[in-house]
């Protein structure tokens, strides 16, 4: 049984849609983050990253996110940001225009106690010190800006409830420069909303597919709600958090690739010698895009050349789903064994590149001399992903990259929004 709620939005208003939302920049962005927020000053940026504001070599709570809670109020007063008068849920397409692909989920709020007991599984472990710097970010502006994407097995009723919502006029229909169309309807009619909530009863399980420290930070901000309000009922809003459920067969995995430093002191004969031990290594060249076509087979880059890293006939495969991963092949084979790199999350020696940037990136990077050697991977499969967690296993660092990658501040959802926190 999973419990999802619609909920009032807090979102931008008619035709401001994209000036106020924005895509969803990582810290390695942050100096483009700077540049939307210097020439924008009605970003949503402001909000989430109002460190960005300051000129501090550190983050600091204290300071910086009383001015996040000072942009939202601004944004709120000016009418900017408006607030939806009844709960819904919402249809929420991204149009990836370069890809070509569609994605189709639904907006709203997921229970933390789902969370809590395993009825959401997750596949990734979390950072402490990250889940407390969003439990300080909402305890400051009581809202949550970016949804965690769940995926979940749809029936018929989901392919029938998309084709009937997307004949009402659109909340929201805009095209960014990343040539990524954003598509919103709102689905505020009772018996839709009863239906999907009835369809959710019906599921086992939720799946996390990106989002893991939003998803955990919002829990433990629960936890800290409820330790101070101990008469609490569940209809609070600190006992959900928001989120895009789309069903697996709509999702996109990409892989992480990765890119390593060093050899760990070995030549690069060397280097394939030891591959050699567990790996038919084959010379493909510079015909990069030949590389990655099927599973249990890496593409190595090295001195310009790429080549086909292929398990010997004699290794035999692990039982287990978590350890027949690529990526965890890729680590207990080669990163750990031979270029003793122990810890991936941890090790300064390593770094990743999601599939979306190209094969191609990964020449770049080694071919400007920033690193050795560049691993390519077959994607992880959403099966692979779901089997893992259902096992309650936890996948190695970096292993995927989920798509859609959706907007930060378009569909908000404040903590404080239920009567009993008014």
């Amino acid at each position: 049984m999973s419990i999802i709620k619609p909920f009032q939005a807090l979102r931008p208003k008619e035709g401001m849609g994209q000036v106020v939302s924005s895509k969803s920049w990582d810290s390695h962005h942050n100096h483009l983050s700077r540049l939307v927020m210097e020439n924008n000053e009605f970003s949503y940026l402001h909000v989430v990253k109002p460190h960005l504001n300051f000129s501090d070599g550190e983050r600091i709570p204290e300071k910086h996110f009383p001015y996040a809670k000072t942009k939202l109020d601004e944004l709120k007063e000016l009418g900017v940001l408006i607030k939806d008068e009844k709960p819904c849920f919402y249809l929420y397409l991204v149009h990836d225009l370069v890809k070509k692909i569609d994605y189709y989920g639904i907006v709203g709020i997921a229970s933390i106690d789902d969370y809590l007991n395993g009825s959401i599984k997750k596949h990734e472990n979390t950072i402490s010190r990250k889940e407390d710097a969003l439990v300080e970010h909402i305890n400051y502006v009581r809202t949550i800006g970016e949804p965690v994407l769940l995926t979940f097995e749809a029936g018929l009723w989901y392919d029938a409830l998309i084709e009937k919502v997307q004949t009402k006029q659109a909340l929201y229909d805009f095209t960014g420069d990343e040539g990524v169309q954003t598509v919103v309807w709102m689905i505020d009619e009772p018996d839709e909303i009863n239906a999907i909530e009835q369809a959710f009863l019906q599921l086992q399980s939720l799946y996390i597919a990106d989002g893991h420290h939003r998803s955990a930070g919002a829990a433990k901000f629960c936890l800290s709600q409820r330790a101070k309000n101990l008469n609490y009922d569940g209809s609070e809003a600190f006992n959900y958090f928001l989120a895009y459920f789309i069903p697996t067969n709509r999702l996109k995995v990409f892989e992480f690739n990765r890119l390593v430093k060093d050899l760990n002191g070995l030549t690069e004969d060397e280097f394939l010698d030891k591959l050699r031990e567990k790996f038919s290594v084959t010379l493909i060249g510079s015909a990069a895009l030949k590389v990655k076509k099927k599973q249990a087979r890496f593409g190595l880059y090295l001195n310009k050349k790429w080549y086909g890293l292929d398990l010997l006939p004699n290794w035999k495969l692990p039982g287990d789903v978590l350890s027949r991963l690529d990526v965890s092949i890729l680590e207990n084979e080669i990163l750990k064994p031979i270029l003793n790199i122990q810890d991936s999350k941890t090790d300064e020696r390593i770094a990743f590149v999601d599939g979306t940037k190209g094969i191609h990136r990964l020449q770049e990077m080694v071919d400007i001399g920033e690193f050795k050697a560049a691993f390519s991977l077959y994607p992880t499969k959403v099966e692979e992903v779901i089997a893992v967690a259902d096992a309650n296993g936890i996948m190695p660092p970096k292993s995927t990259w989920f798509e859609p990658k959706l907007r930060t501040g378009l569909l908000a959802y404040e903590v404080r929004e239920l009567s009993s926190e008014q």
